[in-house]
């Protein structure tokens, strides 16, 4: 058996996880003295409800190793021979794989294996997806492993933000620190490119931010689908805001036809550093 594990920076739907038996590693979030379990003893909404209200930016903590015990001794009682995948956001913005990796060494017996996407969000809700479709379809172990890595190097991820405040009280801000001098005046298009959040475009309104990152997809698909290409699958996640989410989901779809697609909220451990009102989108090449 092979059993996927992730954690709650993943942008899934419950129904998916649910599907899927997919445990997740709860994320921390830290407003003062008050600590929660995000998506667990805090919900997406709950969250930025509360974030107004902040008299500073919340934390984050990655889960300790201690959070991983519980969920590996669930899996190997039922089948001691399990491998089990745990995939995870970049260690360049989480520290999750660095607990991760720890919390697999108390046991020695069993097949760990802990996984650095490169990713986060909707990129690593892709990656978690398709591991789970593929273990549960019978793939053999280096098959879903090939495609982890496959996925890892080929995924691109573009978000828009109402505001760099966030990104930079957090610092997750990473290349696009540059873009601060400019902080009240734009609407900026990030990605995440080398496991770390880096500048692309910027626009003076959200509504053209939107429709350029809507375009951005549609072109590098298209230029893709020319080289050979025969379809992507497609994730877009939201802040707080799932009309405007539903509408890049609806104009990405009629306009890249994607084999398969996410459409999901921000969780609270992307949430602190997005910020309400967060757009993000992720696309892949399938198999």
């Amino acid at each position: 058996m092979i059993k996927i594990v992730t954690d709650t920076t993943c942008s899934l739907p419950k129904e998916i996880l649910d599907e899927f038996n997919i445990p997740m590693v709860p994320q921390y979030v830290h407003f003062g003295e008050e600590t929660y379990r995000g998506f667990y003893e805090i919900s997406p909404a709950e969250f930025f409800a509360k974030l107004p209200g902040a008299s500073e930016l919340p934390k984050t903590s990655a889960p300790p190793p201690g959070d991983f015990y519980p969920i590996f001794d669930d899996i190997l009682a039922e089948d001691p021979e399990a491998t089990i995948l745990c995939i995870h956001p970049s260690s360049e913005v989480s520290g999750t794989v660095r607990s991760a990796r720890p919390a697999a060494a108390s046991y020695p017996d069993a097949d760990i294996r802990i996984i650095d996407t490169r990713s986060i969000s909707v990129g690593l809700a892709l990656i978690v997806y398709e591991a789970a479709k593929l273990a549960r379809d019978g793939a053999t172990v280096n098959r879903v492993m090939d495609r982890i890595k496959q996925m890892s190097e080929a995924m691109q991820i573009l978000f828009v933000v109402d505001t760099l405040e966030y990104l930079a009280k957090g610092g997750r801000i990473g290349r696009a620190s540059h873009l601060m001098g400019t902080l009240l005046d734009i609407k900026p298009i990030l990605a995440f490119v080398d496991g770390q959040v880096t500048p692309h475009s910027k626009a003076r309104t959200r509504k053209r931010s939107l429709v350029t990152m809507r375009d951005l997809v549609v072109e590098d698909v298209a230029e893709k689908i020319t080289g050979g290409q025969s379809g992507f699958q497609l994730a877009v996640a939201h802040g707080v805001c799932p009309d405007e989410g539903q509408r890049m989901l609806d104009w990405l779809t009629e306009a890249i036809n994607p084999t398969m697609t996410i459409f999901a909220e921000v969780g609270p451990a992307i949430g602190v550093h997005a910020g309400p009102g967060v757009i993000a989108v992720s696309w892949c090449p399938v198999d």
